[in-house]
């Protein structure tokens, strides 16, 4: 596994005629299939031209090249169609937003892993939004909880919020998990601040209280208390 611009700059080289042919320019992704098809191929001399290398003529790629068997592997758009059209159709992995199908914002994609021997896509590497809320860092999302690659837009499954893994730091947990673990300190937070709550209640109903009497003790007895007597009615 490796990630896509792991690739990039990388120098191609052909088994059978012993040569670097060019580095690797881009990489060429078929939405539909979830899968890497071809190799973009900037070739070296005063005649620059840009060939690709469908990925099922790749012979391998190792840490530090790309190997073909032979340079005819190499071809021109013009005999690849099919290759050449997901080029203009220009669908973008990394900035594309990640969306669930209850429509929650997931982050931004800014990497995405390949597998060497397939040129599958195995996840894509995201931040922002939901995972800042729920840790820190970057996290990893399996592809096969992605339903639809589109041009700015990838919409995964429901269950993906739950299955995304955070790869920060080498610590490898999913947000369940992590929602799981900590569980125990939210009820204890509720708990507390109910506690809290009824505590401060009882506390100002007693502070109410204490004023009242407090009031009625410093106010002035009128000269019905002193005398006990009542004032004449205008009838008297």
């Amino acid at each position: 596994m490796k990630k896509s611009r792991q690739f990039i700059s990388m120098p191609v080289i052909s088994l059978q005629e012993g040569q670097q042919i060019g580095s690797v320019k881009g990489l060429v992704v078929d939405p539909s299939l979830k899968q890497v098809v071809a190799l973009i191929i900037e070739q070296k001399g005063w005649f620059k031209e840009q060939k690709y290398i469908p990925f099922s003529k790749v012979k391998s790629v190792g840490e530090d090249a790309v190997t073909i068997d032979q340079t005819s592997s190499a071809e021109r758009g013009n005999s690849l169609p099919n290759i050449v059209k997901l080029l203009k159709d220009n669908v973008e992995l990394i900035g594309a937003r990640i969306v669930t199908e209850n429509g929650t914002l997931l982050g931004y994609v800014d990497e995405y892993y390949v597998d060497l021997a397939s040129g599958q896509l195995v996840g894509l590497e995201f931040t922002d939004k939901f995972l800042s809320s729920v840790m820190h860092g970057k996290a990893f999302l399996d592809t096969n909880y992605i339903n639809t690659i589109g041009k700015n837009v990838i919409i995964c499954s429901d269950e993906a919020m739950d299955n995304i893994i955070k790869i920060e730091g080498g610590i490898h947990e999913t947000v369940k998990t992590i929602r799981d673990s900590t569980s125990h300190i939210w009820d204890n937070t509720v708990q507390k601040t109910r506690h809290f709550s009824t505590s401060l209640n009882k506390s100002l109903s007693k502070m109410k209280r204490s004023k009242g009497t407090e009031q009625q003790k410093e106010s002035p007895p009128n000269s019905e208390e002193i005398t006990g007597n009542k004032p004449p009615s205008p009838e008297e």
